[in-house]
């Protein structure tokens, strides 16, 4: 009877192991296209360099960086999303011209 049990609970956890496995597959990957990763990857990287300015500005303020490392990195930061958006601007007249 115990075996009988067992079995049962084996059978039971095995057919909910593998029933994803019955399922057709998804398509996990979308190619976007290479203009749309870097479109996104700018987005990331102004996100990212945008974030990094508000972090230099919070130590600053609880003095953790001299105002000198500060302005540095400040421009610093500040050149590399100015970069990104030239870029984004870039892709867009490009793709204006293309239309």
């Amino acid at each position: 009877m115990e075996s009988l049990a067992l079995l049962i609970i084996v059978g039971l956890l095995l057919a909910y192991t593998l029933f994803p496995l019955a399922k057709p597959a998804e398509l996990l990957i979308i190619d976007e296209g290479p203009l749309v990763r870097r479109r996104k990857a700018l987005e990331q990287e102004k996100k990212n360099n945008l974030k990094a300015i508000k972090d230099i500005d919070f130590e600053l303020a609880t003095g953790k960086i001299s105002e000198e490392d500060h302005q540095e990195l400040r421009t610093l930061f500040s050149l590399k999303v100015a970069d990104a958006l030239e870029t984004e601007k870039q892709l867009r007249e490009e793709d204006n011209v293309k239309s």
